[in-house]
């Protein structure tokens, strides 16, 4: 069986991308993987998690301003886009954004949505980006804490 080819995320694509996030104040990497690109390129009181570096995002319990970056998509054969976006809801304090594949659109069901407007986030910006090395369309969500919701649902 042919080992899967692992790409990271291309480091223009992540500076393009942190450009139009309005971060301010403390920010974590949830997943800084080998190459750190995202947490590399952050400026400010900035924190990582990488679980091979010892460091559980699911077990970070400290509320930090805006959560960032690239999270896996899959973990011993779990899904993990909703238990990302779940997790970050419940301690950042300002806002977060992920690049997140077309899979995300099917995680996103209303009651979810509904859950994250409680928790006071919507989604402000969503923008369309493509790697070549990678398959399909990947989207980058920028989720903040004015309710201008970009994505409207009836539960």
């Amino acid at each position: 069986m042919k080992e899967k080819e692992f790409y990271y995320t291309d480091e223009q694509m992540v500076k393009d991308l942190l450009a139009i996030t309005p971060i301010s104040g403390s920010i974590l990497d949830a997943g800084s993987g080998k190459n750190k690109v995202w947490f590399n390129n952050l400026q400010g009181e900035k924190y990582e998690c990488e679980i091979e570096d010892g460091c559980d995002f699911y077990k970070w319990d400290k509320k930090i301003d805006w959560i960032i970056g690239n999270p896996p998509f899959r973990h011993n054969g779990e899904n993990q886009i909703w238990k990302w976006i779940d997790k970050a809801s419940q301690i950042a304090n300002k806002g977060m954004a992920f690049l997140l594949n077309h899979k995300v659109f099917n995680t996103l069901t209303p009651i979810r949505l509904q859950l994250l407007a409680e928790r006071g986030f919507f989604i402000q910006h969503i923008r369309i980006v493509a790697d070549k090395r990678w398959f399909g369309r990947y989207y980058y969500l920028i989720f903040g804490r004015e309710n201008k919701n970009l994505i409207s649902w009836k539960s």
